[in-house]
């Protein structure tokens, strides 16, 4: 249902800092939205655009090394862009693929500014047999600027098999291959879009404006753009606010869709600031969402183009604290096709009789549930109207023996 809600401000950003996030139940109230006892949880999607290897390094030692911070990460196949002649890709650097985890990948590489290189569907071809042969198999796509294979960003041609002109001709569309990253895995499609409001997987509901959760980064986005507008009375179309969704593409095919936090003018090592400062980790924590985090990683803002080093002090700081509540097992932090995986397990969990806990395929991402698939995966659930010590676990209508493991009075948890 769309609500629509009377306000007395101009700008998208504005209205969305003045919801308060209310968490949404799972398929059964009796499983938890995340493992005990972390209240909230955080992923990293950040597009290679503009990095450099030196940069690149920095990101991987601090990150992936220092912290140790479980993110996944995403890369270009090849780069044919004459603009970033450095830009760091898999045909190039051969070793970032085994340095840390990849489970994105930002279309096929970089077509764009490339003169006479253009794109066709046996790059693709080309580029999936490449990821096979380099061990790394991507549960993630995420469009690149106007690129022309994309699936959904600005074009949706990636992801038609045919074309048709206004005269009713139809042709075959060179630039397809939505079936090609589907066989090699993808499963999940960034939507396009930003959002501005802290937390995914939530309901929203209208709040005074001091209790906003959007903090620095909404007001910085919307601030210039206020001072030019008159101030004027209209009506506000709450957005749905899931964190992933099906979406039937152009080819017949369905795939989940997921969104990802921030703004487009955060969208750098510099801007990420505003993004996982400590205010907004606190405010996730507090209304119990799931955020994925649009960033360029390798990308500087302009003015800092001299700086030399590529992290600032200020996004380094933020990233030490997401550390330390990850440590404290307070804040979930994983690669963008884990969170999202987990979410369809969860969402897809059946209590039966109060004596039997039923995890069942949903038929896009799982069209089958093997022990593989929820291997290592923790899933916790509320004692009252379930024996812990009772419970039948059933996978696939067969029954299987995990872990069951006594959190609180209050909690247990099924540990595959």
């Amino acid at each position: 249902m769309i609500k629509l809600i009377k306000l007395g401000v101009t700008f998208g950003l504005c209205i969305v800092s003045q919801c308060e996030l209310l968490i949404s139940s799972p398929m059964h109230s009796s499983i938890l939205n995340y493992p005990y006892p972390y209240k909230a949880w955080l992923a990293m999607a950040n597009d290679p655009d503009n990095t450099v290897k030196k940069d690149w390094q920095e990101l991987h030692d601090f990150i992936w090394e220092e912290l140790a911070l479980p993110f996944g990460d995403s890369l270009f196949v090849k780069s044919f862009n004459q603009n970033l002649p450095n830009q760091v890709n898999l045909f190039d650097n051969p070793d970032i693929g085994k340095a840390h985890y990849h489970d994105v990948i930002h279309t096929w590489g970089d077509y764009m500014h490339a003169r006479k290189r253009g794109f066709d569907r046996e790059d693709a071809e080309e580029a999936a047999q490449t990821l096979i042969e380099k061990g790394i198999h991507p549960k993630v796509w995420i469009d690149h600027a106007s690129f022309i294979g994309n699936f959904i960003h600005g074009t949706n041609k990636g992801a038609r098999a045919s074309l048709k002109d206004s005269s009713g001709h139809e042709y075959q569309n060179f630039v397809y291959s939505l079936d090609i990253a589907r066989k090699l895995g993808v499963c999940y499609v960034w939507n396009g879009e930003v959002t501005p409001v802290i937390g995914q997987g939530r309901n929203l509901r209208f709040q005074d404006h001091k209790q906003q959760s959007g903090g620095s980064a909404l007001k910085a986005s919307a601030k210039s753009v206020l001072r030019q507008l008159p101030s004027v009375s209209f009506a506000y179309v709450a957005p749905d606010n899931r964190q992933y969704y099906p979406q039937t593409f152009a080819d017949g095919s369905t795939l989940y869709c997921f969104r990802r936090y921030g703004t487009w003018i955060d969208a750098d090592i510099d801007g990420l600031h505003n993004l996982i400062e400590p205010d907004n980790i606190e405010s996730l924590l507090n209304v119990g969402g799931t955020s994925i985090i649009y960033s360029h990683l390798g990308k500087r803002h302009s003015k800092h183009s001299g700086r030399e080093n590529h992290i600032p002090d200020t996004t380094r700081d933020d990233l030490r604290n997401i550390s330390k509540k990850y440590k404290a097992q307070e804040l979930m932090v994983s690669s963008v096709s884990d969170m999202l995986d987990y979410l369809i397990l969860r969402d897809n969990v059946e209590v039966e009789n109060n004596s039997v806990i039923h995890f069942k395929p949903d038929g896009i991402r799982f069209e089958i549930l093997n022990l593989e698939d929820v291997n290592g995966k923790v899933f916790s659930f509320k004692k009252k109207g379930l024996n812990g010590k009772n419970v039948q676990v059933k996978l696939n209508n067969a029954v299987v023996k995990p872990e069951v493991r006594s959190e609180s009075d209050n909690v247990f948890s099924i540990v595959f």
